[in-house]
């Protein structure tokens, strides 16, 4: 039995890249959050008995306001240890972060990556 908490497309203005102009004009981030929970989480209908998607979106934007990333792979791992240290139910978070105007020469929707970590390793 598996609970999951999820966030999808959670759109946040950042200044993460390599480029001066990344660092100088910033550009969209799309993020998607995935908390597998333990399998008790919300058998009592109480909010304090799950995770608040809510405070899964506040975590990722302050992190994106507090530092600027050089890698998309750095600021997805430390919303996904910070997710860890901060809600104590979830066991396993998946961290998608979506770049739709990374620098590169081809035509593309959008670049991303996708890390998961667990508490136990």
């Amino acid at each position: 039995m598996t609970d999951h908490v999820f966030v999808t497309n959670l759109c946040l203005h950042g200044f993460h890249g390599l480029h001066k102009a990344e660092n100088s004009l910033g550009q969209k981030f799309y993020i998607d959050l995935d908390c597998e929970l333990m399998p008790q989480a919300a058998h009592k209908d109480e909010m304090s008995e799950t995770v608040h998607y809510g405070e899964l979106c506040d975590l990722a934007e302050r992190l994106s306001g507090e530092t600027v990333f050089n890698l998309i792979e750095t600021f997805a791992e430390r919303i996904a240890f910070a997710i860890l240290e901060d809600q104590p139910l979830v066991q396993r978070v998946t961290v998608t972060v979506r770049k739709p105007s990374a620098p590169i020469r081809h035509f593309v929707d959008h670049v991303g990556v996708v890390v998961t970590r667990s508490r136990d390793g």
